[in-house]
């Protein structure tokens, strides 16, 4: 029987179909309305999915960060007729205010089930971490997690901060949370924040980006500064100088600002606090639970690539993972296995197969579609032989090239199936592709696809290590610095992806067959679109 999991939260809501681990469809808003981290009620995505399934049979679970849905909903038909569009759409079998059958979740389980159905380990420790999970009542006072934190909470209105499980083999048993609680700042009555270290990290975001969903940037703005040394959180955030905060909308009005020096400064302490918290508490963890020898984290807070790699060269685990889709995007899915998991049996999802491409399958272009598409004089349509051979040259010439196959990569990072190519040693390429085709800032980064085989030649990491998702910014070796110029950040680390050819079988033969050409067995690779999309 198909599970229907629905993330309607606040950033990146997404739908997902579970029928088994062999179909799986995970559908996120934004590659619908293309606008970036659209939490808007998924309403595309659903209508997609009760168009393409019979749902007779399913069972429907669903999540929201901090809020419940219904309650969301509620306040959505209180402002225009939003029970009336739903009816109208075929969609009110989507919302619990006519459909009394469908489970709620919450938001760091959720986040666990996601992690859980990608685990390439029997037994390891869960760390789930974010900005906000679910408020404390949304717990039954009897629920084991609740009790385990209850000490931590600061009432009913308090929200999952961080929480630890076990994992054997698919149970999944909390052994330690935190919740946090949103107050108002009593310096700048207009701010709310928490000392939550994801909230921490998303408030310093604002402050530098004037937005919370850009804590990528602040994640590699950190590296143009040295740090302040906080220990108070709440101190910290009081005492900044909010009228200096980011307030502009476009790139150069953040690249002219006077401010700037005063932005780097504050990324550079927020990551620096959030190393010490966050590689501080694993290590605590791991000391407390020393049988588990695996690591998977996820949550927002598990995308700080940095921050893994430090804790990757510590050694305390033999290994660590971090799924393709550790934000919020993975909520549909989430929930949607938490439903599998009650009837079906947890599978172990191998580290040679296992891949992050679980978008609409109707998302591979047919011929027709390029056809229709590219049918206009302005194109030249050619069909090569190898398109492999023919991309590698043309990447080996110097071009920039996008780069579509497949089915879209279900997490934030590209990974191959929509990416825009180019070498990694074409002077200035990181410059031309910012000011010309991204339209980013022009401090961001980019990072590295390579071959599993020939990564830690490259790269300060072992051999054979996995780093399929982007997780983990390694640092690139003295001798192939000057090759890899393009892709290595002001810290001497690259976000770098590690492909094997039995995970994408494609993009491994095209990075190969440059590696042919050039004795380079690496690309530069970002994703195919431009800042804000």
């Amino acid at each position: 029987m198909p599970t229907v999991g629905i993330g309607k939260t606040l950033f990146n809501s997404s739908v997902c179909y579970f029928e088994d681990a062999d179909n799986i469809e995970v559908l996120l808003t934004e590659r619908l309305t293309r606008k970036k981290a659209s939490g808007a009620w998924p309403s595309l995505a659903l209508e997609k999915i009760r168009i393409k399934y019979d749902l007779t049979n399913s069972s429907i679970y669903e999540n929201r960060d901090v809020e419940d849905p219904l309650n969301i909903e509620l306040a959505l038909n209180s402002r225009f007729p939003f029970f009336e569009y739903l009816k109208e759409n075929k969609l009110d079998v989507f919302s619990r205010h006519f459909n009394k059958n469908i489970n709620y979740c919450t938001h760091h389980l959720a986040h666990a089930h996601a992690a859980a159905f990608m685990s390439p380990y029997h037994k390891a420790l869960i760390l789930v971490i974010d900005g906000a999970g679910s408020r404390a009542k949304a717990f039954n006072t009897s629920h084991a997690e609740y009790n385990l934190a209850k000490q931590n909470s600061f009432g009913e209105e308090a929200c999952e901060e961080r929480t630890l499980y076990t994992f054997d083999s698919g149970r999944l048993v909390c052994v330690d949370k935190k919740f946090q609680i949103f107050k108002k700042s009593k310096s700048h009555p207009q701010h709310y924040f928490s000392t939550g270290l994801g909230s921490f990290y998303e408030k310093i975001s604002e402050f530098i980006f004037n937005s919370k969903r850009s804590a990528g940037k602040v994640m590699g703005l950190a590296a143009f500064s040295e740090a302040e040394n906080i220990t108070d959180v709440e101190t910290y955030l009081e005492n900044l100088d909010w009228s200096h905060a980011f307030t502009g909308k476009s790139k150069k009005d953040w690249e002219t600002s006077e401010h700037f020096s005063e932005y780097t400064k504050a990324a550079a302490t927020a990551q620096a606090y959030f190393e010490k918290d966050y590689i501080g508490y694993i290590k605590n963890m791991q000391a407390k639970f020393p049988e588990y020898k695996y690591l998977i984290i996820t949550g927002g807070c598990a995308l700080n690539c940095t921050s893994n790699m430090k804790l990757i060269n510590l050694g305390i685990f033999e290994s660590i993972y971090v799924p393709p889709f550790p934000g919020d995007e993975s909520i549909g899915l989430g929930t949607a296995y938490v439903g599998y998991l009650k009837k079906n049996i947890w599978k172990l999802n191998s580290h040679e197969t296992q891949h992050g491409y679980f978008g609409p399958k109707s998302s591979i272009p047919t011929a027709n579609q390029v056809l229709s598409v590219f049918n206009s004089s302005e194109y030249e349509v050619i069909k090569p032989s190898s398109i492999t051979k023919h991309t590698a040259q043309l990447l080996a010439d110097g071009h920039v090239v996008a780069w579509f196959q497949g089915r879209s990569e279900s997490g934030p990072r590209a990974l191959g199936n929509r990416s825009i190519l180019c070498r990694p040693d074409k002077p200035g390429a990181k410059d031309y592709l910012n000011a010309n085709i991204k339209f980013r800032e022009s401090f961001r980064p980019y990072g590295s696809s390579v071959t599993f085989e020939k990564a830690h030649q490259y790269f300060e990491i072992p051999e054979k290590f996995n780093n399929p998702y982007m997780s983990f910014a390694a640092l690139v070796k003295p001798k192939y610095q000057k090759d890899l110029k393009e892709v290595t950040h002001h810290d001497g680390t690259s976000r770098m992806q590690t492909v094997r050819r039995s995970q994408n079988e494609l993009f491994y033969e095209l990075i190969n067959e440059f590696g042919n050409i050039t004795d380079l067995y690496c690309v530069l690779n970002t994703s195919l679109n431009i800042m804000g999309q």
